[in-house]
C-alpha cells in the first residue's frame, strides 16, 4: 500500500539499510496516533512523486533508538531527548535536526476534585498520589513515559506497585482508552490526546509549567546520511521552509489549532 503505515517490526528489518525503494522510519507512538506523520509523508511524497515510499514503525522512543542501532530504521522520530544524546555520541555519522515541537498534558476524567487549576505538575502528580487518585501510565520506556517518571521523581513517589498505579506496557492510544474507561489520570502528548478525544471522556487539566516539564520537543535522525540519502532530502524539506509549512497545514487539518510547533518549539 502506497503512502504511511504502520508496520510490523519484522518488515522494518527486512526493508531498512539500503533499500532504495523504500524508507522505514521509526517514530514515537504519539506523532503516529496523533496523524502528524501520515500527513506530512502525503505532502512530501505529492511534491516528490519520485520519492521512495515511507514504512512507519511506531514505538516508544526507547525501542524508536534501538532500532536505529540495530539498522532496522533508517529515519527516527524521536521525543527522548538525553537518550537522543547519547545514541548520536555513539553515531557520529547520524545526523540530527529538530523538527517540531509540542507538549504534554496531564487528562482525567471530566469534573474531577483531585487536581486543582493552576497547580504546577509536580504538585498535580503529588496530589494524585496522595488521593490515591488511579493513574495509568504507559510503562514502555517512551519519550511520555520517561517524562511521567521524572515528574514523579521530582515530586518524591515512586508509584511503581502502588494499588492506584496501573500499567499498561502501551501506546498512547491504548494507554488514553484504558484511563479513560477506568475514569484515571495519565500524561498524554497533546496531539494524541487531541486526534482522540472525541471518543474519550477525559479532559485536560489546565496546569502552569514554570519549569517547562511538559515541553516536549522532538528530533529527527537519519541514521545513516550517506547510505539513506531520499532519508536526508526528507528531514532537509521537513525543517525549511516548505515543511514547516507543511507542519503548520497539518495543524489545521488535524486539530484546527497549534499542536506541533515547527522547529524547536523554543
Amino acid at each position: 500500500m502506497l503512502g504511511v503505515a504502520a508496520v510490523v517490526l519484522a518488515s522494518a528489518c527486512a526493508s531498512a539499510g539500503g533499500a532504495a525503494d523504500r524508507i522505514v522510519v521509526a517514530a514515537g507512538t504519539t506523532v503516529v496516533d496523533s496523524g502528524l506523520v501520515d500527513e506530512l509523508v502525503a505532502v512530501y511524497r505529492r511534491s516528490h512523486p519520485s520519492a521512495p515510499r515511507f514504512s512507519v514503525v511506531a514505538a516508544g522512543s526507547t525501542e524508536v533508538l534501538a532500532l536505529g542501532e540495530r539498522g532496522a530504521a533508517d529515519l527516527l522520530l524521536s521525543h527522548l531527548p538525553a537518550a537522543e544524546d547519547r545514541f548520536l555520541g555513539d553515531h557520529p555519522q547520524a545526523e540530527a535536526r529538530a523538527v517540531f515541537a509540542s507538549r504534554f498534558v496531564l487528562v482525567g476524567p471530566d469534573g474531577q476534585d483531585v487536581v486543582a487549576p493552576g497547580m504546577d505538575p509536580i504538585d498535580a502528580f503529588a496530589a494524585i498520589a496522595g488521593r490515591g487518585a488511579r493513574f495509568v501510565s504507559r510503562a514502555d520506556r517512551s519519550g511520555t513515559n520517561e517524562r511521567e517518571r521524572e515528574i514523579w521523581r521530582r515530586a518524591g513517589i515512586e508509584p511503581a506497585g502502588r494499588s492506584w498505579y496501573l500499567e499498561t506496557g502501551q501506546g498512547m492510544g491504548f494507554t488514553l482508552q484504558v484511563a479513560d474507561q477506568r475514569g484515571a489520570f495519565t500524561l498524554s502528548e497533546l496531539g494524541a490526546f487531541r486526534r482522540a478525544s472525541q471518543t474519550l471522556g477525559l479532559v485536560a487539566v489546565d496546569l502552569r509549567d514554570p519549569e517547562r516539564l511538559l515541553a516536549n520537543p522532538y528530533r529527527a535522525i537519519v541514521v545513516d546520511p550517506g547510505a539513506t540519502p531520499e532519508a536526508s532530502a526528507f528531514v532537509e524539506w521537513l525543517a525549511g521552509p516548505d515543511g514547516r509549512s507543511a507542519i503548520v497545514d497539518a495543524n489545521e487539518k488535524l486539530f484546527a489549532e497549534v499542536v506541533y510547533v515547527p522547529g524547536s518549539g523554543a
